[in-house]
């Protein structure tokens, strides 16, 4: 089995537990482990939603997951379109959505189940362009910030879990037991795969247990 099978069937199999993660929701072991290993999670959320801005902007999120920036992101006045390869996440989207309205009126989402590397051919360029958690499974990122780069008219924002943080072996032993691949970066990587991907304005921004990149494009 491929390494974006692999990927893909662990965030179907696990869909509902890894979106339990923002809520801390789950059993003590799992409540405990959010607050000690994943407090990283709330303050990457909270400064990407505050980088993508607000107002009548285009907005594309890669791995949207179950809708967890989308949704904010419609509710501050933006139309959001995301993409996610498990079936799951985009039912659990979808599913979310359809609770919330925004003056009486749906909000302006489209969450589209496939991949973007493969099955994403849209020439549509985007105000902002998002990816939380998405190169953390991607052995090489290059292609894949080249075709954000391509679909983006203003802003990426992309997360990279760090190389050297005490949760990071824990992790990847995790996720070995799941079969699922996981790559960690440093600072100097990240400088290397821009360079490579030919995105020039840029800035690293140091966050816990990994960065946030902000390019403008």
């Amino acid at each position: 089995m491929n390494e974006d099978k692999k990927v893909k069937d662990y965030f179907t199999r696990a869909a509902k537990d890894f979106d339990d993660i923002y809520d801390n929701k789950g059993g003590l072991i799992t409540r405990i482990a959010n607050v000690v290993f994943r407090r990283g999670m709330r303050e990457r959320f909270d400064l990407a939603l505050d980088l993508c801005g607000t107002g009548d902007r285009t907005v594309f999120d890669i791995g949207c997951g179950a809708g967890r920036f989308t949704i904010p992101l419609a509710e501050r006045g933006m139309k959001v379109t995301g993409i996610d390869y498990s079936p799951e996440m985009i039912r659990m989207a979808n599913n979310y959505v359809k609770m919330k309205k925004q003056d009486g009126k749906l909000l302006r989402i489209i969450h589209i189940c496939g991949d973007f590397m493969s099955g994403f051919n849209k020439k549509e360029k985007f105000d902002v362009t998002l990816a939380m958690g998405v190169v953390d499974y991607i052995r090489d990122p290059v292609p894949f910030l080249k075709k954000m780069k391509n679909i983006t008219a203003g802003r990426m924002i992309v997360s990279f879990p760090s190389k050297f943080t005490p949760q990071m072996p824990i992790r990847r032993i995790w996720l070995t037991t799941k079969d699922c691949p996981v790559f960690f970066y440093t600072r100097s990587r990240i400088v290397e795969l821009c360079a490579v991907a030919r995105i020039n304005e840029y800035e690293i921004i140091p966050i816990k247990a990994g960065y946030l990149v902000k390019a403008e494009v």
